[in-house]
């Protein structure tokens, strides 16, 4: 884009060049004006000091008029082509007058345009700024229930590891309590086919036997209960307890009343079975997992609280855990 100065001097330039064209116009007029009057001169007669017509000086004046007027034709004619030169510039400078004040109109025009066009482009920069800063909060928000949700996701997680942990708890103790049933279960059966036994060798004790039976029926239901509360299979274990041991009495008694040795033998059988094989005093009350014999309590935490952890009767290892009560 051209500076205002140059338009500026490209219009003093052309107004120069308009004063030199009309200076020169003028001087033809005078030339062609001094040419006419040699002209009018040159067809008059030339007299002498004396009043006569005198052809030499005549000659020499028509020579010396003729050689004037050679003169200013060739004047004449460079003016003439001076001037048409400087009206062929004056032309040249106006056709560029012209073209540059187009020029400049245009470029006015285009930076119009082009201000228009930075004023858009700053409104739309200002509109897509205001989006830009709402998109930034949106962004934010967003990130801050992605955060909620995370943790939300997190406490599930942990939920449901603790839900899980409970649910192989719960399995494990089924499995342990299933085990123990199946074992109360054994030892209900063979309880059973020893008072069939005893049912069948002696009528006395037939009444005894079916109620050992009934209380023997009554601790396997509280052994089926106990798999849904430990509180009730509890409170069960101890009402085949004191069944056991009424029944133990009623045993006891039958024994001393019986009058055939061999019942009294029977009885005294069964009470061996049921005690413990290394005291020979309590119960059996426990059973060890790794090798399922039985003893008393007391005989198990003596030889845990000793450090004779090994099965009395085979020697097999074993730990804490796996010692499990029995409900006979």
């Amino acid at each position: 884009m051209k500076s205002p100065a140059q338009p500026a001097a490209g219009e003093s330039e052309t107004a120069r060049k308009v004063v030199e064209l009309q200076s020169a116009r003028e001087e033809v007029d005078r030339l062609q004006q001094r040419i006419k009057k040699y002209e009018d001169i040159l067809g008059g007669a030339v007299v002498d000091e004396h009043g006569s017509i005198s052809e030499d000086a005549k000659t020499n004046e028509l020579a010396a008029k003729q050689k004037r007027v050679d003169e200013l034709v060739l004047e004449r004619d460079g003016l003439e082509r001076t001037s048409a030169m400087m009206e062929r510039e004056l032309q040249t400078i106006c056709d560029s007058f012209a073209k540059l004040e187009e020029q400049n109109t245009s470029k006015v025009w285009d930076l119009s345009a082009k201000e228009q066009a930075v004023g858009r482009v700053v409104a739309e920069k200002c509109k897509y700024e205001e989006k830009f800063i709402g998109l930034n909060k949106e962004r934010e928000a967003q990130r801050m229930a992605n955060q909620a949700l995370r943790n939300q996701n997190a406490k599930q997680l942990e939920h449901i590891k603790a839900i899980e942990e409970r649910d192989r708890a719960l399995a494990q103790q089924l499995s342990l309590v299933g085990g123990e049933a199946e074992k109360a279960t054994q030892a209900w059966q063979a309880t059973q086919t020893q008072l069939q036994e005893a049912q069948q060798r002696s009528q006395e004790l037939e009444d005894q036997a079916r109620g050992l039976e009934e209380q023997v029926r009554i601790a396997t239901q509280a052994l089926n209960e106990r798999t849904e509360s430990l509180g009730a299979v509890e409170h069960d274990r101890r009402r085949v307890q004191e069944a056991l041991d009424a029944a133990n009495r009623q045993l006891g008694e039958a024994e001393k009343t019986a009058d055939q040795t061999g019942l009294a033998k029977l009885c005294a059988d069964y009470k061996t079975l049921l005690k413990c094989t290394t005291c020979q005093t309590n119960f059996k009350s426990h059973v060890l997992l790794r090798c399922m014999h039985v003893f008393c309590k007391q005989c198990i935490d003596s030889r845990i609280e000793t450090r004779q952890r090994k099965c009395p009767t085979c020697s097999e290892p074993f730990g804490a855990k796996d010692v499990r009560q029995i409900y006979l």
